[in-house]
């Protein structure tokens, strides 16, 4: 009896979930923090992968009619940091991209034709050897010297 209460005490005390649906939960709660973050885009589709036996990667993508650079640095930049802050599930790496037009109702995994990002890369002082493919590949220590601290770095 004892165990089991002690259990159902440290699941209460949890902050956010466990078990299968949680990369799921977190991908929802970028998903909406970016959106709100990031008006002006058509839409955002997150995904988390492994990149080592408890080390996360998200990518986070922007789906936004072309802009001019400043503006799109600026769209960039706050669904960095929005994604980075709210996510409820430490990273080691932040992936960003951006496609134009809208989200589909069933976004495929693997886009080929991404608006380059080496101007923003540029105008946020990112080292040039992160963008790969037009895609920023963000580190932690680069995110935390652009950003602070993670938000929330609970696993």
């Amino acid at each position: 009896m004892a165990a089991v209460m002690l259990l159902a005490g440290l699941a209460a005390c949890s902050p956010f979930g466990s078990g299968p649906d949680r990369d799921e939960q977190a991908i929802a709660v970028v998903e909406r923090s970016v959106e709100s973050a990031v008006p002006e885009a058509n839409g955002v589709f997150v995904t988390m992968a492994f990149s080592g036996p408890s080390d996360r990667s998200m990518s986070v993508r922007l789906y936004i009619d072309p802009v001019d650079d400043a503006a799109l640095t600026d769209a960039v930049d706050r669904a960095a940091r929005e994604a980075w802050e709210t996510s409820p599930i430490a990273l080691v790496e932040l992936a960003l991209e951006a496609v134009a037009g809208e989200r589909p109702a069933d976004p495929p995994r693997g886009v080929e034709q991404v608006t380059d990002l080496r101007v923003v890369a540029d105008a946020l002082g990112i080292d040039a050897r992160y963008v790969v493919d037009g895609r920023l590949a963000l580190p932690e220590t680069t995110l935390v010297r652009l950003y602070g601290p993670a938000g929330a770095d609970v696993e």
